[in-house]
């Protein structure tokens, strides 16, 4: 059996240039990495 750990969640999308930005280690990004958009008000 294969289990997902607790602490996965799932990756963030941006809302400006759609991209997925991983959450790793329980840590959100707070700029995307890509584009520079401001992610605090996002969910994961």
């Amino acid at each position: 059996m294969c289990f997902r750990p607790t602490s996965a969640a799932k990756p963030i999308e941006c809302p400006n240039c759609k991209k997925k930005i991983p959450v790793v280690g329980g840590v959100k990004q707070k700029k995307c990495p890509h584009c520079g958009t401001e992610l605090t008000n996002e969910k994961a």
